[in-house]
């Protein structure tokens, strides 16, 4: 037997070892994403609000009745977030021609990218303050509309963007 054939018990032991432990620790992980996921979305379902992570608002807070009552509220979100709030509603015409391609139209029934905003009834919809996809969506057409172009060119554009295979129409 030569010296390349010939391993030693206790190396096989402590690679098994290593498996093991790097294994479980990726199972873990995974276990936790699945869950925060499973938070994040019943919690955007029923219209609740939560802290966004990194954001500079401090821990969650929990709502008082009288909030509740009136809805969600632009103070419960960071101030780089309500201006895409503020230019959803001023530019109607605009956020309803762009579709949302985060899945809230299957989830949350919405129509376009308006519908993230603010809520059919003029109040604001909780649901873009924690999804990276609506403010970027957001962020795209804030752009556009610094360069003066038209409606239809920014849907358009954002379609091309971000619909790829995924749009569903």
């Amino acid at each position: 037997m030569n010296g390349s054939e010939h391993t030693d018990p206790q190396t096989e032991t402590n690679g098994l070892r290593q498996g093991v432990v790097a294994l479980a620790t990726l199972g873990v992980a995974v276990a936790l994403m699945v869950a925060a996921g499973v938070v994040g979305v019943t919690i955007g379902m029923r219209g609740g609000t939560y802290g966004m992570m990194g954001s500079d608002r401090g821990p969650v807070r929990a709502t008082t009745v009288a909030a509740a009552a009136d809805g969600f509220q632009l103070d419960m979100v960071p101030a780089h977030l309500v201006q895409h709030y503020e230019l959803a509603r001023a530019n109607p015409d605009v956020y309803a021609q762009v579709p949302c391609f985060c899945g809230c139209q299957e989830m949350l029934a919405h129509r376009n990218l308006e519908d993230c905003f603010v809520t059919p009834d003029g109040g604001w919809e909780s649901h873009a303050s924690g999804c990276q996809i609506c403010i970027q969506e957001s962020q795209m057409l804030m752009r556009m509309m610094g360069r003066d172009m038209g409606a239809g060119m920014m849907a358009d554009r954002v379609i091309a963007e971000f619909g790829g295979s995924m749009m569903s129409t």
